[in-house]
């Protein structure tokens, strides 16, 4: 197969550019009590949906470095745009009815291939995250107060890659590539969503925000059918 072959192909498979949309904002109280505290729980990972090429302790070291990793990133953006925010260990207690809790897991997790994407791109090699975000606190009674539920997905697949840009602009898309692509870019765009989607509900209750106006994406309804198709062709048995 040639290359123009190759490349009719890919664009085929565009699904949008590197983002991460919300899926589901759900928040189950109404009004939402504002926290003086965010603490955010390192996600868990669904078992079996890691696709990271390990396996074994690797991949166990792969996903605990990953998951405390993108708790950092949460504290970090909540920190700089709602509020006080820090991360927490696995088990640690919250009792304080003013703290929120945010804890959740990676339902997927794509890496696909960094050398595809940042050579060729337009879809080639593109990652994969998605997630399931739950925030509670513990109320004055001491009873689990569920806030919200929240749901994320995205990736890095529709880039065109370094031999898109010639032979004086591939090595420019070759670092943009590999700096703006990857499961640890798309943790950086979940942090961003989930935090506009907090900031956006607080403000609209009148509370008082730590940094300027940001606003979360929603996914849009095309993308939403079809990531109902493909889960919909997951769940089914192959014939």
């Amino acid at each position: 197969m040639g290359w123009g072959t190759a490349f009719a192909g890919a664009a085929m498979l565009l699904g949008g550019c590197a983002s991460v949309s919300m899926v589901k904002r759900d928040w189950l109280v109404s009004p939402v009590p504002a926290p003086n505290m965010i603490c955010v729980r390192p996600f868990t990972v669904e078992a079996g949906r890691a696709e990271v090429n390990r396996a074994g302790t690797e991949l166990d070291a792969f996903e605990q470095k990953f998951s405390l990793e993108t708790a950092g990133r949460f504290a970090g953006r909540l920190q700089k745009f709602v509020g006080p925010a820090k991360v927490i260990g696995a088990g640690e207690r919250v009792t304080d009815p003013e703290h929120w809790v945010i804890e959740g897991r990676f339902v997927r997790m794509e890496q696909g291939s960094r050398a595809l994407r940042s050579v060729i791109g337009f879809g080639l090699g593109g990652t994969r995250l998605e997630t399931l975000v739950d925030i509670h606190r513990i109320d004055r009674a001491g009873r689990r107060q569920n806030i919200a539920v929240f749901e994320t997905t995205g990736g890095s697949n529709a880039e065109p890659g370094a031999l898109a840009g010639g032979p004086f602009g591939a090595l420019p898309r070759l670092v943009a590539g590999v700096a703006s692509t990857g499961l640890a870019a798309d943790a950086r765009r979940t942090a961003r969503m989930v935090t506009a989607a907090i900031y956006e509900k607080l403000a609209l209750q009148g509370v008082p925000r730590a940094g300027p106006p940001i606003r979360a994406r929603d996914l849009s309804a095309d993308a939403r059918k079809r990531l109902a198709e493909r889960r919909k062709a997951e769940r089914e048995p192959v014939p």
